[in-house]
């Protein structure tokens, strides 16, 4: 089974009171990922929070196979993202 290791990126936007998923990126490695967490957290406006994350996956299924790790959050994040 062929593993790989994704880094996401995930804004999230407000909608009235409703914290919602805005863009999802994806980068090469984990540097990429969390200087674009920081990049966006240090000018968040219409998006409201930010969270870089490492997920390995199955490349054939799509599956993830392991709990994604949080590599840097900023802002307003859903409390499953925060850990609260």
């Amino acid at each position: 089974m062929p593993v790989s290791k994704l880094f996401v990126v995930q804004q999230f936007v407000k909608q009235g009171r409703r914290l919602m998923n805005g863009q999802t990126m994806q980068f090469k490695t984990a540097a990429e990922a969390k200087l674009r967490a920081d990049r966006d957290g240090a000018r968040l406006g219409n998006v409201v929070g930010v969270v870089a994350v490492e997920q390995t996956v199955d490349v054939e299924t799509g599956e993830v196979l392991e709990e994604p790790i949080v590599l840097v959050r900023h802002g307003e994040v859903p409390a499953e993202v925060a850990g609260d």
